[in-house]
């Protein structure tokens, strides 16, 4: 048998082991989500620096596709070529001659660049941002380049102006959100004179996208979590249960030795007196050993009995000699085989009998065996038994009342006492013994015969059984 102090190491050692693992699991997580956070970060400011460089690109298109002079402009320096160009075409001329076009042909394109820059700007000079870039088209830009970097989520985005006064949004509800978000860079970072607008972007529920994207890992990490936790409570669940039982065992076999010993070493002193020629002379005294003989040869076989039955009903192999019998009969049978020891407590039995209808198909040894339990622990755990024993009608049934002034039982044990080998504890009481095996043997019966077994009781106050059974056992329908 494992030790108590054993299994309290062992406890802690295991304890101490889970709660080690949980919590590096739970900081390798808490690690990952935070690496996530700072990949998701760096994904999203690398995404806003795209957008504003398309967004330019967006604008530079559109000023030399508008404008005729600018798109001119620009055609011309496309098609002034380069200096490789230049000399490829002239590889006869003279170095003077050469060097002569090359002048003409920078000239040319510094002019047309000067020009081009100056009608670029003098383009924009009076245009509104929304002119500029609208709102629809900054939103589709946003959403292609989030697409692109692997960003499927919502997001609300706003422009400001320089003294940070909305110009547009595609939600007005987060205006105050989107001027304190952390992302937030110049619309057009190349103007001379400074950036005319600011763009303002905010993911919400970022967290969340976080965890949506580790979804899997997590899933696993708790239920490998929940496994672990479940396997180890249900181990040292187990493993309580097993040191409960092995007590319980050991009590029955303590209590089972001191039970046999008495009437044995009952019997083996009558048998000596017997065989004193003088005692055995006496008619009334031979008797008086003989019937002790006989009474303490009963008890054993009873003691007996009870373990086999309890071994019978483990197996589930109980056989019910099912017939109609008369409750009132088994109730003056069982009453008249416990009252020699109630009298012998200074107690009384009181029968009630109030049920109309009393005659219910059973097996009559096991449905006395019932009643006598109940009984004879109403004796032994009254210090003056007063037992009534009545029996009511009830809707295709009877119910049979066993009460006493007992000791009672507690809450906690009620719903124990109809284990096998449990006994409820009796404090300084140490005359009442027993197996523990009755009560799961009186359920196990009512059970059999479909009925049910209730109880009401309280400490100090006494307990009451009920027996309820039906008046026709439906297994024979």
């Amino acid at each position: 048998m494992i030790k108590k102090h054993l299994i309290l190491i062992l406890s802690i050692l295991s304890s101490t082991a889970l709660i080690g693992i949980i919590a590096i699991q739970a900081f390798w997580i808490t690690s990952t989500i935070h690496q996530r956070e700072l990949q998701l970060d760096t994904v999203i400011k690398k995404s806003l620096i795209e957008v504003v460089h398309n967004t330019n690109k967006y604008e530079a298109l559109k000023r030399i596709n508008s404008n005729r002079k600018t798109r001119q402009l620009f055609q011309l320096l496309n098609n002034q070529g380069g200096l490789n160009t230049l000399i490829a075409q002239n590889k006869t001329d003279t170095c003077t001659t050469l060097e002569g076009k090359v002048e003409e042909l920078w000239g040319n394109q510094k002019i047309a660049m000067e020009e081009l820059v100056k009608e670029l700007f003098s383009n924009n000079s009076y245009k509104t941002i929304q002119e500029r870039i609208p709102m629809p088209i900054l939103d589709s830009i946003i959403h292609a380049v989030l697409n692109k970097n692997g960003l499927h989520t919502n997001y609300i985005f706003g422009v400001f102006d320089r003294r940070n006064q909305i110009i547009y949004s595609n939600s007005k509800k987060n205006i105050s959100k989107l001027k304190s978000s952390d992302y937030r860079l110049s619309l057009f970072p190349n103007e001379f004179l400074g950036s005319s607008a600011y763009l303002s972007f905010i993911m919400p529920h970022q967290r969340a996208y976080v965890f949506k994207s580790m979804r899997l890992l997590l899933t696993l990490s708790t239920l490998f979590i929940l496994i672990i936790i479940f396997t180890f409570y249900y181990t040292f669940t187990i493993i309580y249960q097993q040191k409960k039982i092995s007590i319980i065992k050991t009590d029955f076999i303590n209590n089972m030795t001191h039970e046999l010993k008495t009437p044995i070493a009952t019997i083996s002193l009558a048998c000596e007196a017997l065989k004193d020629n003088d005692l055995a002379k006496t008619e009334g005294t031979r008797n008086r050993f003989v019937s002790m003989i006989n009474e303490e040869n009963k008890r054993l076989g009873v003691l007996v009995e009870n373990v086999l039955q309890s071994a019978v009903l483990d197996r589930g192999d109980i056989t019910l000699n099912i017939e109609s019998i008369n409750v009132n009969d088994i109730i003056e049978k069982a009453v008249k085989n416990v009252s020699i020891q109630v009298e012998k407590n200074n107690g009384s039995i009181e029968i009630d009998y109030k049920a109309k209808h009393t005659i219910i198909e059973g097996d009559k040894v096991h449905i006395t065996n019932v009643i006598y339990n109940l009984l004879d622990n109403a004796n032994k755990y009254s210090p003056n038994p007063k037992i009534k024993i009545s029996t009511e009608d009830i809707v295709n049934g009877i119910v049979i009342k066993i009460e006493d002034n007992g000791i009672g039982i507690s809450k906690e044990h009620q719903q124990k006492i109809f284990e096998k080998l449990y006994r409820v504890p009796t404090g300084d009481r140490h005359d009442v013994k027993g197996f523990g095996l009755g009560l799961s043997y009186v359920k196990a019966i009512i059970e059999k015969h479909k009925g049910k077994i209730t109880i009401n009781s309280s400490l100090g106050k006494g307990t009451t059984f009920n027996l309820h059974l039906p008046l026709k056992n439906k297994n024979d329908e």
